[in-house]
């Protein structure tokens, strides 16, 4: 994690970026003191305690704030810090108010950071903090921010970026905006961590999204979309979120892929019935994606429901650039069958499906085999495609 995180010398006029130690200068040891956070930063840093190194930047930042002034360079590049060092644990939204004072600080902070660093700080925590709606509004000032510094930003915050930015552009119609936005995405991983699986996975998702509204291009998505799910590997735990995503945007793809090859005759998920299939995993694919369920579970490996229960009925959502929406969720299973702690690991559009599922399955039943072992009840993975009401 060091090679992702910046650590600093403070000195008496400027604040430069360094990979050493920091060592204790002539500052008062006071309880506004900024030096205090800023060695407890340092030395999280080191530790590789992200998370306590960002709450340090917080405290070090407002301290320099009132203890240095705001025409201090060392303040300015605080601020900067405090901003990147929770856009880099995965909360940006809460890193808008010093990323906005780095932007204003740019000047004076100068030595330890570029203006476009810092404006690009806070274009990604804007993005980050805006609702559905607004999100999109604040893409093109994300998309430009990026710009300005890819290729010499040194950790994969740009990357991350640039992924988000894709997948929106892509499920709001900006197919080719997506499409430059993920090919952008993937060069930033592939020129700072090209090994990192899990990060790639996510680039070749958003590379399939971007593509997924073209017939001509789906089965070019599913490829890319079976690439990630490969890249990813099997569950990292049981509701593992990732995974599940993964999954549900399969089941989309394959989906849209019916359904554009499908006849006129329809089934229970209104999806045509097809006259092709995508292709089916390899064995060797199978085997890094799905985990095999332990022997003595053979017998209740594939559930079949009761005809019991409701349906689940989701809400079209206006965005959306496909008519079509999936579902993964993990359950647990009662001695009778009976649906017990849903949960839904993945989900195509938004959340509103999500809630939509969760209170379709949660009234299901499966039939089950007498005296199913208990270990077996648990943990099935349940996925769900539908279309999206006209």
């Amino acid at each position: 994690m060091l090679s992702q995180a910046k650590r600093f010398f403070l000195g008496v006029t400027c604040l430069a970026f360094s990979v050493g130690h920091v060592f204790a200068d002539s500052t008062n040891s006071t309880s506004n003191d900024p030096m205090i956070a800023y060695r407890a930063y340092d030395q999280a840093v080191a530790e590789g305690k992200l998370t306590d190194a960002a709450a340090y930047a917080q405290v070090a930042w407002k301290n320099a704030e009132t203890t240095w002034g705001p025409t201090n360079a060392n303040t300015a590049g605080l601020a900067f810090n405090a901003a990147w060092s929770l856009a880099l644990i995965g909360k940006a939204p809460e890193g808008l108010e010093p990323a906005k004072r780095a932007v204003e600080l740019a000047e004076v902070g100068a030595k330890a950071y570029q203006a476009s660093e810092a404006q690009f700080l806070l274009a990604y925590a804007e993005f980050e903090a805006a609702e559905k709606g607004e999100q999109r509004k604040k893409l093109d000032v994300l998309d430009k921010a990026a710009k300005a510094v890819e290729g010499s930003w040194g950790d994969m915050l740009v990357a991350d970026a640039l992924i988000k930015a894709s997948i929106l552009a892509s499920v709001t119609a900006q197919n080719t905006k997506g499409a430059n936005l993920a090919e952008r995405s993937l060069a930033e991983v592939t020129r700072l961590s090209p090994n990192q699986n899990d990060r790639l996975s996510m680039v070749y998702l958003a590379r399939a999204i971007s593509k997924l509204a073209d017939k001509r291009t789906m089965r070019a998505a599913y490829e890319d979309i079976v690439k990630a799910r490969v890249l990813y590997g099997q569950k990292k735990a049981p509701d593992d979120r990732t995974w599940g995503m993964l999954s549900a945007w399969e089941m989309v793809a394959r989906g849209l892929i019916q359904s554009t090859s499908g006849s006129s005759e329809v089934v229970g998920t209104r999806i045509g019935r097809p006259s092709s299939e995508p292709r089916k995993y390899t064995d060797e694919e199978s085997a890094k994606v799905f985990t095999k369920r332990p022997a003595e579970c053979d017998g209740i490996s594939k559930l079949k429901r009761r005809p019991v229960g409701r349906d689940i009925e989701p809400m079209r959502v206006s965005y959306f650039s496909v008519n079509l929406g999936g579902v993964h969720a993990v359950i647990d299973l009662g001695p009778d069958g009976r649906v017990l702690n849903p949960r839904v690991t993945g989900v195509v559009p938004d959340q509103s499906y999500a809630e939509a599922t969760l209170k379709g399955i949660s009234t299901w039943q499966y039939e089950l085999p007498a005296n199913a072992p208990a270990a077996c009840l648990k943990d099935y993975n349940i996925t769900v495609v539908f279309s999206m009401p006209n």
